[in-house]
């Protein structure tokens, strides 16, 4: 079994601000990491591990690249969110400021990458097993 706090803490660790530190209740936070949590389990396609959860944790027994890659969607979504506040859009509409525009066009640029870095870390996922490459002449009916 796995602890939510294990992938928590991976999450945390990949973003520069905590938008929580002024929350006066530690289960505020964390009801907040498990809906985006929620959703990054949505994105993680075929994990090796279970990530059926249960009260305390996870199920299956996940190992630092099922952390880092449920981490890693996590920020996207925390990104993603951020983006799309409804300060960073109603500018759009209220002014002609392109200094904000600039800031959303580099903000979108930034979940991009962040879009594509979970991605990376979850082909490499896909591409081993153990963190060595898979035998692909297996398929080809090769020993």
């Amino acid at each position: 079994m796995t602890e939510y706090s294990k992938v928590y803490s991976a999450f945390l660790a990949r973003i520069l601000e905590d938008e929580w530190g002024d929350w006066d209740v530690l289960s505020d936070a964390e009801e907040d990491w498990q809906e985006l949590l929620d959703m990054a389990i949505a994105r993680f396609k075929f994990p090796r591990v279970s990530l059926e959860k249960t009260a305390g944790g996870f199920v299956g027994d996940l190992k630092t690249p099922e952390i880092q890659i449920l981490a890693s969607f996590m920020k996207c979504e925390w990104l993603s969110r951020n983006l799309l506040t409804w300060e960073n859009v109603k500018v759009q509409y209220d002014e002609r400021d392109f200094s904000q525009a600039n800031l959303i066009d580099k903000l979108t640029k930034l979940l991009d990458g962040e879009r594509k870095e979970a991605k990376e870390l979850e082909s490499i996922y896909y591409r081993s097993i153990d963190g060595k490459p898979y035998k692909y002449s297996n398929l080809a009916g090769g020993s």
